[in-house]
Protein backbone atom coordinates (compact mmCIF):
# COMPACT_ATOMS: atom_id res chain seq x y z
CA UNK A 1 0.00 0.00 0.00
CA UNK A 2 2.83 2.41 0.88
CA UNK A 3 4.52 1.60 -2.44
CA UNK A 4 1.23 2.33 -4.28
CA UNK A 5 0.99 5.73 -2.58
CA UNK A 6 4.63 6.45 -3.47
CA UNK A 7 4.09 5.71 -7.16
CA UNK A 8 0.86 7.73 -7.10
CA UNK A 9 2.83 10.68 -5.74
CA UNK A 10 5.45 10.37 -8.47
CA UNK A 11 2.76 10.04 -11.16
CA UNK A 12 0.78 13.08 -10.02
CA UNK A 13 3.92 15.22 -9.63
CA UNK A 14 5.16 14.18 -13.07
CA UNK A 15 1.78 15.05 -14.63
CA UNK A 16 2.01 18.54 -13.13
CA UNK A 17 5.65 19.09 -14.13
CA UNK A 18 5.19 17.82 -17.69
CA UNK A 19 2.06 19.97 -18.08
CA UNK A 20 4.00 23.04 -16.91
CA UNK A 21 6.76 22.18 -19.34
CA UNK A 22 4.93 21.16 -22.53
CA UNK A 23 1.24 22.17 -22.96
CA UNK A 24 1.55 25.43 -21.02
CA UNK A 25 4.10 27.20 -23.28
CA UNK A 26 2.23 25.91 -26.34
CA UNK A 27 -1.01 27.26 -24.88
CA UNK A 28 0.38 30.74 -24.25
CA UNK A 29 2.03 30.71 -27.68
CA UNK A 30 -1.52 30.67 -29.10
CA UNK A 31 -2.05 34.02 -27.35
CA UNK A 32 1.11 35.72 -28.61
CA UNK A 33 -1.05 38.22 -30.52
CA UNK A 34 -2.31 39.58 -27.17
CA UNK A 35 -0.36 41.99 -24.95
CA UNK A 36 1.38 40.25 -22.04
CA UNK A 37 -0.19 42.58 -19.45
CA UNK A 38 -3.73 41.78 -20.60
CA UNK A 39 -3.04 38.03 -20.52
CA UNK A 40 -1.72 38.27 -16.94
CA UNK A 41 -4.83 40.20 -15.87
CA UNK A 42 -7.08 37.52 -17.36
CA UNK A 43 -4.93 34.74 -15.88
CA UNK A 44 -5.27 36.19 -12.40
CA UNK A 45 -9.02 36.77 -12.73
CA UNK A 46 -9.98 33.41 -14.23
CA UNK A 47 -7.61 31.51 -11.92
CA UNK A 48 -9.45 33.05 -8.98
CA UNK A 49 -12.87 32.15 -10.46
CA UNK A 50 -11.84 28.54 -11.27
CA UNK A 51 -10.10 27.95 -7.95
CA UNK A 52 -12.84 29.55 -5.85
CA UNK A 53 -15.52 27.36 -7.47
CA UNK A 54 -13.41 24.21 -7.09
CA UNK A 55 -12.60 24.86 -3.43
CA UNK A 56 -16.20 25.82 -2.74
CA UNK A 57 -17.35 22.42 -4.04
CA UNK A 58 -14.65 20.05 -2.78
CA UNK A 59 -13.43 21.60 0.49
CA UNK A 60 -14.10 24.07 3.27
CA UNK A 61 -13.57 27.63 2.05
CA UNK A 62 -13.44 29.01 5.59
CA UNK A 63 -9.64 28.89 5.62
CA UNK A 64 -9.69 31.59 2.94
CA UNK A 65 -11.86 33.85 5.07
CA UNK A 66 -9.67 33.15 8.11
CA UNK A 67 -6.69 34.66 6.27
CA UNK A 68 -8.15 38.12 6.81
CA UNK A 69 -7.76 37.67 10.57
CA UNK A 70 -3.96 37.60 10.26
CA UNK A 71 -2.26 40.83 9.19
CA UNK A 72 1.06 38.97 8.76
CA UNK A 73 -0.42 36.43 6.32
CA UNK A 74 -2.23 39.18 4.43
CA UNK A 75 0.97 41.22 4.11
CA UNK A 76 3.13 38.28 2.97
CA UNK A 77 0.52 36.90 0.55
CA UNK A 78 0.01 40.35 -0.96
CA UNK A 79 3.76 40.48 -1.65
CA UNK A 80 3.69 36.98 -3.14
CA UNK A 81 0.72 37.98 -5.31
CA UNK A 82 2.85 40.67 -6.96
CA UNK A 83 5.77 38.23 -7.24
CA UNK A 84 3.72 35.54 -8.97
CA UNK A 85 2.12 38.12 -11.27
CA UNK A 86 5.65 39.30 -12.18
CA UNK A 87 6.77 35.72 -12.79
CA UNK A 88 3.73 35.02 -14.97
CA UNK A 89 4.44 38.22 -16.93
CA UNK A 90 8.05 37.22 -17.57
CA UNK A 91 7.08 33.69 -18.65
CA UNK A 92 4.27 34.83 -20.96
CA UNK A 93 6.54 37.53 -22.41
CA UNK A 94 9.26 34.91 -23.00
CA UNK A 95 6.79 32.68 -24.89
CA UNK A 96 5.48 35.60 -26.95
CA UNK A 97 9.01 36.70 -27.88
CA UNK A 98 10.16 33.15 -28.82
CA UNK A 99 12.44 33.02 -25.78
CA UNK A 100 11.15 29.88 -24.05
CA UNK A 101 14.77 28.80 -23.57
CA UNK A 102 15.27 31.84 -21.34
CA UNK A 103 12.25 30.80 -19.27
CA UNK A 104 13.69 27.28 -19.05
CA UNK A 105 17.04 28.57 -17.81
CA UNK A 106 15.28 30.88 -15.34
CA UNK A 107 13.48 27.97 -13.68
CA UNK A 108 16.63 25.84 -13.77
CA UNK A 109 18.58 28.40 -11.70
CA UNK A 110 15.73 28.94 -9.20
CA UNK A 111 16.93 26.29 -6.67
CA UNK A 112 20.43 27.78 -6.67
CA UNK A 113 19.00 31.25 -5.99
CA UNK A 114 16.89 29.70 -3.22
CA UNK A 115 20.08 28.26 -1.68
CA UNK A 116 21.64 31.73 -1.55
CA UNK A 117 18.47 33.29 -0.10
CA UNK A 118 18.23 30.54 2.50
CA UNK A 119 21.82 31.15 3.55
CA UNK A 120 21.36 34.93 3.80
CA UNK A 121 17.93 35.15 5.45
CA UNK A 122 17.51 31.79 7.18
CA UNK A 123 21.17 31.06 8.01
CA UNK A 124 20.87 27.68 6.31
CA UNK A 125 24.18 25.85 6.04
CA UNK A 126 25.84 25.70 2.63
CA UNK A 127 27.23 22.25 1.90
CA UNK A 128 30.17 21.90 -0.47
CA UNK A 129 27.87 20.44 -3.13
CA UNK A 130 25.37 23.28 -2.86
CA UNK A 131 28.21 25.81 -2.92
CA UNK A 132 29.52 24.17 -6.09
CA UNK A 133 26.02 24.30 -7.64
CA UNK A 134 25.68 28.02 -6.84
CA UNK A 135 29.16 28.84 -8.20
CA UNK A 136 28.39 26.96 -11.41
CA UNK A 137 25.14 28.91 -11.78
CA UNK A 138 26.97 32.21 -11.31
CA UNK A 139 29.62 31.17 -13.81
CA UNK A 140 26.91 30.20 -16.33
CA UNK A 141 25.21 33.60 -15.97
CA UNK A 142 28.52 35.45 -16.31
CA UNK A 143 29.43 33.36 -19.36
CA UNK A 144 26.03 34.11 -20.87
CA UNK A 145 26.52 37.83 -20.21
CA UNK A 146 29.91 37.76 -21.95
CA UNK A 147 28.78 35.64 -24.93
CA UNK A 148 25.54 37.58 -25.56
CA UNK A 149 27.06 40.94 -24.55
CA UNK A 150 23.94 41.76 -22.55
CA UNK A 151 22.64 41.13 -19.05
CA UNK A 152 20.24 38.12 -19.14
CA UNK A 153 17.57 40.15 -17.32
CA UNK A 154 14.63 37.91 -18.28
CA UNK A 155 16.41 34.78 -17.01
CA UNK A 156 17.37 36.45 -13.73
CA UNK A 157 13.85 37.87 -13.21
CA UNK A 158 12.15 34.51 -13.79
CA UNK A 159 14.55 32.70 -11.47
CA UNK A 160 14.61 35.33 -8.71
CA UNK A 161 10.87 36.08 -8.56
CA UNK A 162 10.08 32.36 -8.30
CA UNK A 163 12.80 31.83 -5.67
CA UNK A 164 11.69 34.76 -3.50
CA UNK A 165 8.08 33.64 -3.93
CA UNK A 166 9.00 30.20 -2.63
CA UNK A 167 10.97 31.65 0.28
CA UNK A 168 8.05 33.78 1.47
CA UNK A 169 5.40 31.07 0.96
CA UNK A 170 7.52 28.52 2.82
CA UNK A 171 7.29 30.39 6.10
CA UNK A 172 3.59 31.07 6.45
CA UNK A 173 1.21 28.30 7.47
CA UNK A 174 -1.17 28.51 4.52
CA UNK A 175 -2.09 25.66 2.17
CA UNK A 176 -0.88 26.17 -1.44
CA UNK A 177 -4.41 26.28 -2.90
CA UNK A 178 -5.74 28.78 -0.34
CA UNK A 179 -2.61 30.89 -0.72
CA UNK A 180 -3.02 30.95 -4.50
CA UNK A 181 -6.70 31.79 -4.08
CA UNK A 182 -5.77 34.89 -2.07
CA UNK A 183 -3.00 35.84 -4.53
CA UNK A 184 -5.32 35.59 -7.52
CA UNK A 185 -7.93 37.52 -5.50
CA UNK A 186 -5.44 40.38 -5.11
CA UNK A 187 -4.57 40.28 -8.81
CA UNK A 188 -8.31 40.27 -9.61
CA UNK A 189 -8.84 43.45 -7.57
CA UNK A 190 -6.61 45.18 -10.12
CA UNK A 191 -7.69 43.06 -13.10
CA UNK A 192 -11.46 43.64 -13.02
CA UNK A 193 -11.52 47.47 -13.13
CA UNK A 194 -8.67 47.63 -15.65
CA UNK A 195 -10.24 45.02 -17.94
CA UNK A 196 -13.56 46.90 -17.75
CA UNK A 197 -11.70 50.13 -18.60
CA UNK A 198 -10.04 48.43 -21.60
CA UNK A 199 -13.36 47.00 -22.77
CA UNK A 200 -15.26 50.31 -22.56
CA UNK A 201 -12.47 52.06 -24.45
CA UNK A 202 -12.39 49.44 -27.21
CA UNK A 203 -8.86 48.30 -26.28
CA UNK A 204 -9.81 44.85 -24.98
CA UNK A 205 -9.12 41.69 -26.97
CA UNK A 206 -11.71 39.78 -24.96
CA UNK A 207 -14.75 38.94 -27.16
CA UNK A 208 -13.65 41.52 -29.78
CA UNK A 209 -11.28 39.31 -31.85
CA UNK A 210 -12.77 35.82 -32.17
CA UNK A 211 -14.30 33.04 -30.07
CA UNK A 212 -11.00 31.12 -29.93
CA UNK A 213 -9.16 34.04 -28.33
CA UNK A 214 -11.98 34.60 -25.84
CA UNK A 215 -12.00 30.93 -24.83
CA UNK A 216 -8.20 30.84 -24.50
CA UNK A 217 -8.23 33.90 -22.23
CA UNK A 218 -10.83 32.23 -20.00
CA UNK A 219 -8.87 28.97 -20.00
CA UNK A 220 -5.75 30.74 -18.69
CA UNK A 221 -7.34 30.03 -15.32
CA UNK A 222 -7.67 26.33 -16.11
CA UNK A 223 -4.07 25.86 -17.27
CA UNK A 224 -2.92 27.56 -14.07
CA UNK A 225 -5.03 25.48 -11.66
CA UNK A 226 -4.71 22.06 -13.35
CA UNK A 227 -0.96 21.45 -12.72
CA UNK A 228 -1.17 23.01 -9.25
CA UNK A 229 -3.90 20.53 -8.32
CA UNK A 230 -1.81 17.51 -9.36
CA UNK A 231 1.39 18.89 -7.82
CA UNK A 232 -0.34 19.37 -4.45
CA UNK A 233 -1.91 15.90 -4.79
CA UNK A 234 1.53 14.44 -5.40
CA UNK A 235 2.93 16.15 -2.29
CA UNK A 236 0.51 14.12 -0.18
CA UNK A 237 2.38 10.93 -1.06
CA UNK A 238 6.05 11.90 -1.57
CA UNK A 239 8.62 14.14 0.11
CA UNK A 240 8.98 17.79 -0.83
CA UNK A 241 12.62 17.20 -1.82
CA UNK A 242 11.68 14.50 -4.34
CA UNK A 243 8.87 16.68 -5.69
CA UNK A 244 11.40 19.49 -6.16
CA UNK A 245 13.67 17.21 -8.19
CA UNK A 246 10.74 16.00 -10.33
CA UNK A 247 9.84 19.66 -10.96
CA UNK A 248 12.97 19.82 -13.15
CA UNK A 249 10.87 18.02 -15.77
CA UNK A 250 9.12 21.37 -16.35
CA UNK A 251 12.12 23.46 -17.51
CA UNK A 252 13.50 20.38 -19.29
CA UNK A 253 10.34 20.19 -21.38
CA UNK A 254 10.46 23.98 -21.84
CA UNK A 255 13.83 23.48 -23.50
CA UNK A 256 12.64 20.52 -25.62
CA UNK A 257 9.47 22.39 -26.63
CA UNK A 258 11.39 25.53 -27.58
CA UNK A 259 13.64 23.67 -30.01
CA UNK A 260 11.55 20.82 -31.45
CA UNK A 261 8.09 22.43 -31.56
CA UNK A 262 8.51 26.22 -31.43
CA UNK A 263 11.64 26.11 -33.62
CA UNK A 264 13.73 28.42 -31.47
CA UNK A 265 17.39 28.64 -32.40
CA UNK A 266 19.88 27.32 -29.85
CA UNK A 267 22.69 29.85 -29.54
CA UNK A 268 26.15 28.49 -28.76
CA UNK A 269 26.48 30.69 -25.65
CA UNK A 270 23.14 29.54 -24.27
CA UNK A 271 23.96 25.88 -24.92
CA UNK A 272 27.23 26.15 -22.97
CA UNK A 273 25.41 27.93 -20.13
CA UNK A 274 22.73 25.22 -20.06
CA UNK A 275 25.40 22.51 -19.80
CA UNK A 276 27.09 24.32 -16.90
CA UNK A 277 23.75 24.75 -15.10
CA UNK A 278 22.82 21.08 -15.69
CA UNK A 279 26.13 20.06 -14.07
CA UNK A 280 25.23 22.33 -11.13
CA UNK A 281 21.83 20.63 -10.90
CA UNK A 282 23.52 17.23 -10.68
CA UNK A 283 25.45 18.49 -7.65
CA UNK A 284 22.22 19.87 -6.18
CA UNK A 285 20.27 16.63 -6.71
CA UNK A 286 23.13 14.54 -5.31
CA UNK A 287 23.28 16.73 -2.20
CA UNK A 288 19.50 16.44 -1.75
CA UNK A 289 19.69 12.66 -2.12
CA UNK A 290 22.65 12.42 0.28
CA UNK A 291 20.93 14.49 2.99
CA UNK A 292 17.70 12.49 2.58
CA UNK A 293 19.63 9.20 2.92
CA UNK A 294 21.31 10.40 6.12
CA UNK A 295 17.95 11.49 7.59
CA UNK A 296 16.37 8.12 6.73
CA UNK A 297 19.25 6.21 8.32
CA UNK A 298 19.02 8.20 11.56
CA UNK A 299 15.26 7.65 11.95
Amino acid sequence: MIKDYFFKGILYTCIASIFWGLPQPLFFNELNHIDTFEIVLHRGLWSFVFLFLILLIVTNINEFYDLFKSSKKIFVLTLTAFLIASNWSCFIYAVGQSRVQDASMGYFITPMISIVLGNIFLKEKLTKYKTTAVLLMLFAIIYLFISLKEVPILIILIGSTWAVYGLLRKHIMVSPSIGLLYETFIISIFSVPYLIFMFTNGESNFISIDLKTTMLLVLTGGVTIFPLFFFNLGLKYIQLGLAGVLFYLAPSFHFITSYFILNEEILYGKMISFIIIWIGIIFYIYDTYKIRSIENNTQ
